[in-house]
Parts: structure tokens; sequence; C-alpha cells
């Protein structure tokens, strides 16, 4: 493509050297990219010189890892033709480069007592330059291409490309000739990069450095390249049935994140749900707690000192005077004293020890007593809680005070939007061109208990392929439970009218009739909002103009619940 640029600048008099290449784009994308980091490093107070060093490494990462990416997917190749060429010719893989290029970051920071996260997240601006100028690099060197397309966007690349090489090697041109119209791909993918870096830019306006904007950006990037993939014409890429290396790495990366930002919340839930159980084995019936501990399960406390009430406890009243005198505790205790001595004299543990039972009819003493009285000591192994500490269920938690339930509260909502994309593959059936397809949707959502819901609502569609294009219109009916404070599982059934358009004039415009079976995983992210995928959608249409056609049709989606 650089060649037709140069030719347009010399016939209206400009010097060629105006049109970059590949190289001169992957050095302003480095350049450019390092200044806007390097910038934010300085902003936040970050060590500069070590971010600079990890900053070179990720570049010298990026460029070993896009060869040795290829190299590994090419060895298979090599072994079956018992030659080094398909290694020899092996290109670069931008997901090797962009896994490479942060490991070789994450260890120079390590190595410098720093952590990686912050700078990966300043680093989001690099990432969407990086790729916004470099695929736009490979546009101009006419690599990666796209399948052929009769659309607004085709693009012939000049004879001798790697697009006319191609084609003509399939017959659709002649030697010599340009390339047939192909989708830029290229263009496609350097959009994307941009788009994902700007969005997740948005995170760095805030003071927080934890690996969300880098997090955003893998997830934003790995989706829209999952879909670009679809359009991809080129046959040196490595492909494993229905999808290419790169959208097998997308699916990783997604999971990958997705697993970071579950783990990331999971830490304050694993707390409160530790402190649950130990109250929930501690608790137990009031003859149970009269029972004496075992010697050897304690260790000490000092003798004869009061504990102290817990801050902001009232008071205990005052001991009746005929209070029993709590012996030393033993050696190797440790609750607070004078827990678990039992009174000389007196049978273990009288109620509520070492205080005697309150007269009859009356209610039992407040709770102002260091743990673990009255209950009795916790299991063999277990950690039993802080000193004073009392555990409270989060049902009975204030609202400003209990954890964050977002499935629980996405569940409660009534009204839900959602957009959804994915591909579109008809196995079995060659005359059916793969493609992509768009859904947006409007559903009433009916709550059937804390974490279920039944779904209704209405649902459009768009699906283009490379000689058709298909719109349709479904009544999605979907149940939906819930897996935890994170996460869903989606069960959906989809009546569906589709008008099947066709690019040719050679044929008729059909109608097509048929329903969907969908089984997706959710995770609101917050009471509104929510991402997921479906891995396992199916669909079956037909018509007395459309012989029965079977599909497979993945798709990564996001919803808004805004009532």
């Amino acid at each position: 493509m650089r060649t037709l640029i140069v030719a347009w600048l010399e016939r209206n008099g400009l010097p060629g050297w105006l049109a970059p290449d590949y190289m001169v784009m992957v050095g302003l994308a480095a350049l450019l990219g390092a200044v806007a980091t390097q910038k934010l490093s300085r902003r936040d107070g970050a060590d500069a010189g070590l971010e600079g060093r990890a900053l070179v490494a990720a570049y010298a990462g990026a460029l070993a890892g896009g060869y040795v990416f290829e190299w590994l997917r090419a060895v298979p190749e090599a072994i079956a033709a018992g030659s080094l060429n398909p290694l020899l010719h092996a290109g670069r893989a931008a997901y090797g480069g962009l896994l490479m290029g942060a490991l070789a970051a994450a260890w120079v920071l390590r190595r410098g007592g720093a952590k990686a996260l912050p700078f990966l997240d300043r680093a989001v601006p690099l990432c969407g330059i990086s790729y916004g100028f470099v695929r736009t690099g490979c546009f101009l060197a006419g690599c990666d291409y796209g399948k052929p397309t009769a659309g607004l966007f085709g693009v012939r690349f000049p004879a001798e490309s790697p697009a006319a090489l191609d084609h003509a090697s399939l017959g659709w041109v002649p030697h010599g000739a340009p390339s047939l119209p192909v989708h830029p791909t290229q263009l496609y993918e350097a959009a994307v990069g941009l788009v994902a870096g700007a969005i997740a830019s948005l995170w760095l306006l805030g003071p927080r450095r934890d690996g969300r904007a880098f997090g955003t950006w893998i997830a934003l990037y790995a989706t829209g390249r999952f879909f670009v993939e679809m359009l991809r014409g080129d046959a040196s890429r490595g492909t494993y049935g229905p999808l290419s290396s790169a959208q097998v790495v997308s699916i990783v990366l997604l999971f990958a994140v997705g697993a970071a930002v579950l783990l990331a919340r999971k830490g304050p839930r694993l707390s409160l749900a530790s402190a649950m159980l130990a109250a929930a084995a501690l608790v137990v019936p009031e003859e149970a707690a009269a029972q004496p501990a075992k010697a050897g399960q304690t260790t000490q406390a000092p003798a004869g000192q009061t504990p102290k009430q817990p801050a902001g406890q009232t008071s205990a009243p005052p001991p009746p005077a005929q209070q029993a005198q709590p012996s030393p505790p033993p050696q190797g205790s440790a609750y607070p004293y004078p827990y678990p001595p039992p009174p000389q004299g007196a049978a273990p543990y009288p109620y509520p020890y070492p205080y005697p039972p309150p007269p009859q009819g009356a209610a039992p003493y407040p709770y102002p007593y260091p743990y673990p009285y009255p209950y009795p000591p916790p299991p063999q192994g277990a950690t039993p809680p802080k000193a004073g500490v009392k555990s409270v269920p989060a049902e009975e938690l204030p609202p400003e005070e209990k954890p964050a339930d977002p499935q629980k509260d996405y569940n409660k909502l009534r009204f839900g939007i959602g957009l959804a994309g994915g591909g579109y593959f008809a196995p079995g059936r060659f005359a059916v061109k793969d493609g992509a397809l768009v859904d947006l949707e409007a559903t009433y959502r009916i709550s059937t208990g804390p974490r279920q819901r039944f779904e209704v609502g209405l649902e459009g569609r768009f699906v283009g392929t490379s000689d058709a294009a298909q719109w349709g219109i479904g009544v999605p009916i979907r149940f939906v439970t819930g897996l935890g404070r994170y996460s869903e599982i989606e069960f959906t059934a989809l009546p569906f009218y589709s008008r099947v358009v066709f690019d040719s004039a050679y044929f008729e415009p059909a109608n097509g009739f048929g329903a969907r079976f969908q089984l997706g995983f959710g995770f609101p992210l917050t009471s509104h909002f929510a991402i997921g995928f479906t891995p396992l959608g199916f669909g079956i249409m037909g018509s007395g103009s459309v012989n029965t056609l079977f599909t497979y049709e993945p798709r990564f989606w996001v919803k808004v619940a805004p009532l």
C-alpha cells in the first residue's frame, strides 16, 4: 500500500519519503509511548530511572516474544517438512510481543524492588499507541489483510502485495493484477488498540495503580481482536479448527482477566467467610459451652490481668457479691483471663462464668466479656478470633458495613439492556460463509429469589458474512441463577425470524425462522453493570426457501440494568 501512497505523493510534486513504512511506524510508536509512560511515572512520583529500564526491557521482550511466539507455532510445520524454512520465514506475533514485553518489564521491576502493576497501568497509553501505529504500519506493508468484501471499506492492495499474490495463487485474479477488495483488518485492529487505550486510560485520572487500567485494556483489546480475526483473510496465520491462534489467546486472556478480577474481590470475602465459619463453630448450645477445655489447647495470658473491655462496648453490670474467685490461668493459655480456669471448688464453668446466673426471670448479662467467654475453645488447629471481638452474621450488619454483593443487587433490578458480539459459524456447510454477529436486546426481569430470575424481552440482530447479511428479531426467554457474589449462569431459549439478503443480484432475499439455545456466564461488576460470555450458543433456522441450517454462535456481551 505504501507504493501507491509514494506514487500519489510524487505525482503531486511531494517527496516520497513523506510516506512512512512499517519500521517508521514502529519507531514512532516506541518514541511516543515512552514519552507518555515516563511522564506518567514522574507525575505519580515513581522511580523514573527504574521504570525507564523496565521500558527498555519491555521493548526488547516484545521484539523477542513476537518471533518466539511464531517460532513455536511453526515448529510442527518444520518437523513435518523436515526443514528449517518454516522457522526462518516466520513473522512476528502481536500477542507474543505483548506477553513477553510485560513479563520482561515485571522481571526488571521486581529485581529493583518495585511493583509491576503500577507500571503496567502507566503503560496503557503506550499499548494503545503501539497497536494503533504498528497495525497502521502493517496496512502500509500489506500484511495481515482481510477477507474479500464488496462493502464500503473494501481496499484493493497493489500487484505483488501479499494479498495480490495469494489471490493470484488461488486463481481469483491474474498474476500481476491488484488483489480483490478486502477488509482492511489492519486498520480495524489499529482502531481497537487506540479505542481500548483511550477507555482504559480513564482509570489513570484517579490515584489507583492496581492493575485495573491494564486489565481493562487487555479485556477490550482481546474482545476486539477476537472479532477482527473473523475477518482476516491471510492464510499464513495459525488456525485450529474454527479458531485462529490469536482467538485462542484472546479467550485465554479474557479468562485470565476475569479470574484476576474475581481473586482481587475475593480477599475481603474470604476473610469474612472465615470469620463466619469460626463463629458458627464456636456458637454452640449452652450445655456444650459448659464443658471444660482440654489442657494444652491454649497459651499463656498474664496472671491476674483483668481483660479490657472492647472499644465501643458498654460496661457489664457489676457481678454479684457471691461471685466465685477464679484461679490463675494455667500455663499455655491463649484466652484472656479469667477464662478458661473454673472457680476453685465449683463445678466447671457456671453460667455465665465467671459470674453466677442472673436472678430468676432476668435477662442474661449483656455482651462485654472477652472472647471466647462464654464459648468453648475453637476446634483443634483453628485460629481463634481476636480477644474482645464479637462475630456478627453478615445479615445483621448495618448497610454501610455489609460486604458487597453485586450479583444479588443486580438480580433485583427489573429492566435490562444488553449488547453482544460474536462469531457465526455453520459447520459442515461450505456454501454458508462464516461471519460476525451483533445483538441488541431489552428485557424485563422477574426476580424469583435472592439470586434467581426470569427474563423475557425483545432482541434485534445483525449477522454479516462475506456474501450475505441477516437482519432478525427474536424473543429471548432466559433463566438466570447466581453462582456467587460476582458470577451467575444463564440458560436461554430464543425463537426468532431472520431476513437474509445476499450480495449477489442472482439470489432473491429469503426469510428464515428458527430458535437459538444458549448457555452463558455473567459477571456482575456492580449492581447495574455486568459482562459475560456465551461459550455454548447453537441455532437452527429454515423455511420453504432456506434449507435447514445449524450454526454455532459464541458471544461476548455487556449488560446494563438501569431500573
